[in-house]
This record gives C-alpha cells, sequence and structure tokens, in this order.
C-alpha cells in the first residue's frame, strides 16, 4: 500500500476544504489518503444516546467525504476510519511513520488565548511527522510560499522544506528573517543571507525574495507575510528549543493561522 497523508475531519463547515487540501496534495504526490475521525468517548457526553449519534454523524462524514474526493481525484486511493478517544492524542498517535498529518484550524485568525484549547496546536506539537494546519477560508488568489528563519537548525530544516514546496509549486520563496527594532541589522542581516545562500546553492531553480523585517517579532512577521501566501513552513521549535512550544512563535502562528500551514520535523 502507498505511503497515506492522514486527514483529520472533524464535521466542520470548513472540513471539506481541509480535505480538498490534503487530497490535492496526495494526488499531486503520488500518495494516498486517510480520512480519519474521532469521536470522544462516552466520557464527553452528558447521554449516552449523544455519544451514539456522534458516532453515526461520524459515519456519515466518512461515507460521504470518501466518494466526494473520489470523483474528484479518480487515481487517488482513499482509506476511511472512525476511531474512538481523546481527539488530539488519537491523531498523534497515528502520525508516525506518515508523510504529513493535515488538520483543520479550530481557531479563526484575532482568537485570543493560550494554545491548550486548540486540537490541531495540540496535534502540530505532540505528532511524529511533519503536520499542515489548514485554514477553511482564504482569499482565492494567493502566491508565495513564506518560511522563516533563526539560524536554527529547525529553521534550517523548514527553509529546505519551503524552498521544495515552492520548487515543486512553481512558486516563489519569500525567506523572512524578523529581528525587531532593537536587534543589530549587521549581525542578524547575516543570518538571511547565509540562507538565501543555501537555497541557491541547493535549488537553484527556485526564485527567492528575502525580508529583513526589523518592525516586528518572528510571530508577528510570519502571520502578516502569511495573509496572502501561499503556503507557511516553520521548523517545530525555534531558538531556544522549546519542546512544548507554549508562548513560542510556533504556537502564536498556530492559534493564527492565515494560511496552510506546514510544521516540520527533522
Amino acid at each position: 500500500m502507498k505511503m497515506q497523508i492522514l486527514v483529520a475531519l472533524d464535521g466542520s463547515r470548513a472540513g471539506s476544504a481541509v480535505a480538498d487540501w490534503a487530497a490535492a496534495r496526495a494526488d499531486s504526490l503520488g500518495l494516498g489518503l486517510a480520512l480519519v475521525h474521532v469521536v470522544p468517548g462516552e466520557w464527553a457526553y452528558p447521554r449516552e444516546t449523544d455519544h451514539e449519534l456522534a458516532e453515526i454523524r461520524a459515519e456519515d462524514l466518512l461515507n460521504s467525504e470518501a466518494p466526494r474526493l473520489a470523483a474528484a481525484f479518480p487515481t487517488l486511493d482513499i482509506t476511511t476510519q472512525r476511531l474512538s478517544g481523546e481527539p488530539a492524542e488519537t491523531i498523534a498517535s497515528l502520525s508516525s511513520g506518515r508523510p504529513m498529518v493535515v488538520v483543520g484550524t479550530d481557531r479563526g485568525p484575532g482568537t485570543e488565548g493560550q494554545g491548550y484549547g486548540s486540537v490541531s496546536f495540540q496535534v502540530a506539537v505532540s505528532s511524529k511527522c511533519d503536520v499542515a494546519v489548514v485554514p477553511g477560508v482564504g482569499p482565492q488568489k494567493r502566491s508565495g510560499v513564506v518560511v522563516g528563519v533563526d539560524g536554527s537548525p529547525e529553521s534550517l530544516d523548514a527553509l529546505d522544506k519551503g524552498a521544495e514546496e515552492a520548487q515543486r509549486l512553481d512558486d516563489e520563496l519569500v525567506v523572512i528573517h524578523a529581528i525587531g527594532p532593537e536587534a543589530r541589522l549587521a549581525e542578524d542581516g547575516s543570518v538571511l543571507s547565509m540562507a538565501v545562500q543555501r537555497v541557491h546553492q541547493k535549488f537553484p531553480a527556485v526564485v527567492v525574495n528575502e525580508v529583513l523585517d526589523s518592525t516586528r517579532g518572528p510571530g508577528e512577521a510570519l502571520i502578516a507575510a502569511a495573509r496572502e501566501a501561499r503556503l507557511l513552513v516553520m521548523g517545530c521549535k525555534g531558538r531556544g528549543g522549546l519542546s512544548v512550544l507554549l508562548g513560542s512563535v510556533a504556537q502564536h502562528v498556530l492559534t493564527h493561522v492565515q494560511c496552510p500551514t506546514i510544521l516540520t520535523r527533522p
């Protein structure tokens, strides 16, 4: 069987757009697609009948999405699976060995608060493979693959992935290094120049647009750049090596998703 991209369906109105994005990616890469819906255990429902209804709706969702995607992508191998458990934990447990897990964003742009309440954030933090967080709506015309660099090994992984995606999509790569108003331009500018040189050496056909943002911090700079972007790529950790990401750049961006956003794993 082909390796499968896993897409977590949540039954929301935006969920079909998330499944479409995952299916298009799987189809273009010659991969399969696994549609998964996780129903929380009986503990999550006030009445047993509510849990039973949720399971019925889950089956209906999978049985409607699979043929819809099969019609749109006739050569795509699609499987479906309904599971029970805590959604974020269950999805993350299926991530090992996957080329990617795709989830929708359950927090719209501008949502306040920490990331603990976000299923998509929890999946991104705890999965063992790359995770794409895909919003359900956005401008129709988008361009550019955005990647942020800070000199860390994780950001170099993201840079390579971003360049690979730009090459695959035949789009430009926008490399951003945000230093804020108090940083020393000469010192931090070298991070950006080395990143651009790396792309030119490894992906010579990719057009690179470099941005040194001295007015905003990394999170805000990436959110701003991603508003009209086709794709945003980030490393799983930034400078400092935070393992939980709470309060980090990734946490901030993932709870304010502007475009499909890939969080890479080394």
